[in-house]
């Protein structure tokens, strides 16, 4: 294999890698508040509710963060570096660690159906079931309140698990694309100067 080929997989896999990570950051994040608010507001309202105001705010810093990375790879390929550079690239590494990140959750649903089922002669128990579930989607509660309103915890479904791909891919090909232009985008705060 050539090294032209062999750079641009190892590339691409490093930038996978890296959105992939910053997920797992978003999950920590969104997960970081719940006993919090188990503590505070249990007694209030349903853990729902601010469990969802505050995934909105999770999925805003998780957006942040791939807007970021994805502008970080689109200056890096400004540089003559040997791989491939395609106005694409950043949607497709979004897209491939949203698949990644899929793929798990199939695992998580698998599991959570086979092992964490509690039932009752006369209803059904899913809070269990759907806590597992959303171990990987918690930055999207607000996404899956409202889809099931009427559910205290969402469940994530097959086809509903899909939201990770268009996210991953949406933020991090626009940070690419400005990289690309040569537009720095950079959420720190600015120093002043005294």
């Amino acid at each position: 294999m050539r090294d032209w080929a062999k750079d641009t997989i190892k590339n691409h896999g490093k930038s996978i890698a890296r959105i992939f990570l910053i997920h797992m950051l978003g999950v920590a994040l969104g997960w970081a508040a719940y006993p919090l608010f188990l503590l505070l507001l249990a007694r209030h309202v349903t853990i729902d509710v601010p469990m969802a105001v505050f995934s909105v705010f999770a999925s805003i810093v998780y957006a942040a963060m791939l807007v970021s990375q994805g502008n970080e790879f689109g200056l890096t390929d400004r540089k003559p570096y040997n791989w491939a550079r395609y106005k694409a690239k950043g949607f497709v590494v979004g897209a491939a660690a949203g698949l990644i990140v899929f793929i798990l959750e199939l695992v998580f649903i698998a599991v959570a159906n086979r092992h964490f089922v509690v039932s009752h002669p006369n209803f059904d128990i899913p809070n269990i079931n759907s806590y597992i579930r959303m171990i990987l989607y918690v930055p999207f509660f607000w996404f899956y309140k409202l889809i099931q309103i009427d559910a205290i915890v969402p469940r994530v479904t097959v086809l509903s698990s899909l939201f990770a791909i268009p996210f991953c891919s949406l933020f991090t090909g626009a940070g690419y694309l400005f990289g690309s232009a040569g537009v720095t985008v950079d959420f720190r705060p600015k120093k002043r100067r005294s």
